[in-house]
């Protein structure tokens, strides 16, 4: 342990005494992070390079352990090949941060960079290639390298995101990683551990200065690469017996982030706007908008955080019989917050999608009898002997499809003139009918009367026509509505009641 104590003091220590520095540079070389009122909420420019203390000190925390430690227990080949992965991969990170935090690159840029990086992790042999879920393991093959980019890359970007208020990303990071630290002290993967640690004693030299009122931010530099040493520890450090990442650990320890990206693309998505656009309505924005304070939001937040990842702890070691048990309260329990979170912070995003698809859900059985009904409609249209007997078949159908009326009119014509009641809301559709008749002077058309009350359903008049119309015009092509085309007596109301004048809402 006396190494592990050694790393830690290190990094702490170094984290402590450049962060003064960093500040103090970034004020000179005016590297600041200015308010805008939006997404940059902080009252006064701050410097933004705090990634560079975190790098220094973690880099010099692993270093240590290659001097103190006597007894060469962590220079294994395997120690070796892992500090090789999380340095160049976290070098070249904190790198594109770097340059990103002093002129600013491109996104596409930056999700090139985080690619390269973890394809140098995989490339190493830090991949996953077995899933522990329970007692059962899912071999993933020649999936496992993209696998391992998605979730190093998606990780990265989730931690990014999440840097918006003082202190949030540093205790995000301090509650995952000491997960982290536990789970892979337990399953005995001490190359985990000690990065992990010393990763941890840089988060704490520099959270005084960090946690509000700021003094200086993590800036790309630091979120990046910090996100990258989460995503590639928490996957290391979740192996068990050498083979399988028990899945438990690393999504539960990264929930917070994880869930803010998730639910920031789905609701870019709904609303139909770039999903990579930046915004102000991520979950810490949204707490601020309920009242809270910078520092008690990142308070609840990490609150939070230390929950899910208790869980996936829990979930991880658990014995089997109580396995289902814990996952199955778990899990509603999660869902429940989810749910009360959503409406809570006014996602209305997710408010009407769910709406939505209830309502849909319902349709679907009476979509099926409506379209069932309709064709069976067309082979009874098909043997009708005039244009009276087609409407009069149609009028009978009209209330089980929930339209007011349904007929075949001339264009010109207003036929159901006469309704008692209130008329307001009533509207109508038509579909305009080939006819294969050269005397006729006006074109037919099907007409569907709806209105926006109770009952009626206007949303099915599209799928109606597009069955009907097809045979309606064979019907107006064929010999029996040639030899009817004089008849017009079928004008009029097809209801039970006569219609009175109406305001024509649709043509």
């Amino acid at each position: 342990m006396q190494p592990l104590a050694i790393a830690f003091l290190v990094s702490v220590l170094s984290a402590a005494a450049f962060t003064p520095l960093v500040i103090r540079g970034a004020q000179r070389w005016h590297l600041l992070d200015a308010p805008d009122d939006t997404r940059h909420l902080h009252d006064r420019p701050v410097p933004r390079l705090g990634g560079v203390a975190i790098f220094i000190a973690t880099m010099l925390g692993i270093a240590s352990t290659l001097v103190f430690s006597p007894a060469r227990e962590t220079l294994t080949p395997a120690w070796h090949s892992f500090v090789l992965a999380i340095v160049l991969g976290g070098t070249v990170l904190f790198g594109a941060g770097l340059v990103d935090d002093i002129r600013r690159i491109r996104p596409v840029a930056k999700i090139v960079v985080q690619c390269v990086a973890a394809l140098i992790v995989a490339k190493l042999g830090f991949r996953i290639e077995i899933l522990g879920i329970g007692s059962s393991v899912l071999h993933l093959g020649w999936i496992s390298v993209p696998l391992t980019v998605l979730w190093i890359v998606a990780v990265t970007n989730a931690f990014n995101l999440i840097d918006g208020l003082d202190g949030l990303a540093t205790g995000i990071a301090f509650v995952a990683l000491s997960t982290v630290f536990a789970a892979s002290t337990v399953l005995g993967n001490l190359e985990v551990s000690i990065v992990s640690l010393v990763l941890i004693g840089a988060l704490i030299g520099f959270a005084r200065y960090n946690f509000s009122p700021a003094r200086i931010f993590l800036g790309d530099s630091g979120s990046l690469f910090i996100g990258f040493m989460l995503a590639v520890l928490s996957m290391h450090g979740s192996i068990k017996s050498a083979t399988a990442v028990l899945v438990a650990i690393p999504l539960f320890a990264l929930a917070v982030p994880l869930l803010d990206v998730s639910v920031s693309i789905l609701r870019r998505w709904l609303r139909g706007v770039p999903i990579f656009s930046p915004d102000a309505r991520h979950i810490h924005h949204r707490l601020l908008a309920l009242g809270l304070t910078p520092g008690r939001a990142s308070f609840v937040l990490c609150l939070v955080a230390g929950a899910f990842a208790l869980l996936g702890l829990l979930l991880a070691f658990a014995p089997p019989p109580a396995l289902i048990g814990m996952a199955l309260t778990g899990g509603l329990i999660s869902a429940g917050i989810f749910m009360y979170g959503i409406r809570q912070l006014d996602y209305n995003e997710f408010v009407e999608a769910g709406t939505a698809l209830a309502s849909g859900i319902v349709r679907v059985r009476r979509v099926i009898r409506d379209q069932i009904h309709a064709r069976e409609l067309t082979s009874v249209i098909e043997e009708a002997e005039s244009l009276r007997h087609v409407n009069a078949i149609l009028a009978a159908s009209t209330k089980s499809f929930g339209f007011l009326g349904v007929e075949v009119e001339r264009e010109s014509s207003l036929s159901l003139r006469r309704l008692h009641g209130n008329v307001a809301g009533l509207w109508k559709l038509d579909y305009m009918l080939a006819s294969a008749n050269p005397t006729d002077g006006e074109p037919y058309v099907l007409r569907i009367w709806c209105s926006s009350g109770e009952g009626s359903r206007p949303f099915g008049a599209e799928r109606l026509a597009s069955i009907l119309v097809p045979s309606i015009e064979k019907w107006l092509s064929s010999s029996k509505a040639i030899g009817h085309s004089t008849v017009m007596e079928s004008r009029g109301s097809y209801l039970s009641s006569e219609l009175p004048a109406v305001r024509e809402n649709a043509g």
